[in-house]
């Protein structure tokens, strides 16, 4: 039996199905000058024949696979590693591909995390899911552990929830709270929507109290719990559709929300008599 010919694609769908940016992304590159076709500058409406011709994206060759299958890689990044390949090449520094050489698929980071921040990072060669993870409209949450030099009073822990400007916008962290206190420094957890990594240290900065260590320890419903530092895993297809759920990609299935209704009747408290109200500070320690 006969191969089937490859089929000739819009460049802005290339690149998507690659996970190199949604597809309102690419046509952003493609407009700009940004993508080269067979060594043209190429624009919009464009097509190549994957295997065939060469495109490029920021004078960077891209590599064509077979109809890869949609992935996301969770890593442990450990602290000092380059979340990303550094454009000059001259640059010789340890990054997080470096710990994923196993996988397969070429994936893309969603979103950054400076070499100074550990924690979790995803990797992804889903364009469409890469692109809305990291725009802060979807609210997707992302839980940090962050260990600050001196003692916060919960004046700074109000500015802090209701937000301070930060960049000439305010920035508010959605949760914040006490773990452990040390001698001249404090771990506290925050919880944020900003899908920008060093905007964690730039608000408590903004409050008088630079940062020391940043652990990111959850994006949405996806942590670093059964991962060591330097080790990775691939999401399961249910975790994907979670994500996917969550930014609008995909509504619910049935059998998703068949499952958050018994997890909430599980967890669900007996009702009874509603013991009076105390007054009690939401940041007490």
């Amino acid at each position: 039996m006969s191969e089937t010919p490859a089929k000739a694609l819009r460049l802005q769908k290339i690149l998507s199905q690659m996970g190199m940016a949604s597809r309102r992304e690419a046509e952003e590159w493609i407009e700009n000058g940004e993508v080269t076709l067979n060594g043209q500058v190429a624009k919009l409406g464009d097509q190549a024949l994957p295997g065939v011709d060469h495109v490029k994206v920021r004078g960077k060759l891209i590599q064509w696979q077979n109809s890869p299958r949609q992935v996301v890689v969770a890593v442990y990044k450990p602290r000092g590693l380059l979340a990303d390949r550094p454009q000059d090449q001259i640059i010789d520094r340890d990054t997080v591909y470096d710990l994923i050489r196993t996988v397969k698929e070429r994936v893309y980071p969603v979103g950054r995390l400076d070499s100074d921040t550990e924690g979790l990072m995803l990797l992804t060669n889903h364009g469409d899911l890469k692109a809305r993870l990291t725009k802060g409209k979807y609210e997707i949450e992302r839980r940090y552990m962050v260990k600050v030099d001196g003692h916060m009073i919960e004046k700074k822990l109000r500015r802090l929830n209701h937000g301070v400007p930060v960049e000439g916008k305010k920035v508010a962290l959605k949760e914040i709270r006490f773990t452990k206190q040390l001698d001249g420094k404090e771990w506290l957890v925050a919880i944020t929507t900003e899908p920008q990594n060093r905007m964690i240290r730039k608000v408590f900065e903004a409050v008088g109290h630079p940062v020391d260590k940043v652990r990111l320890e959850g994006i949405g419903p996806i942590t670093i719990k059964g991962l060591k530092r330097g080790e990775f895993r691939y999401l399961s297809p249910s975790e994907i559709e979670e994500l996917e759920v969550l930014v609008g990609l995909k509504k619910k299935s049935p059998a998703q929300a068949a499952r958050e209704i018994a997890v909430a009747a599980a967890t669900a408290k007996p009702r009874g008599p509603r013991p009076r109200k105390k007054m009690v500070s939401k940041f007490k320690r």
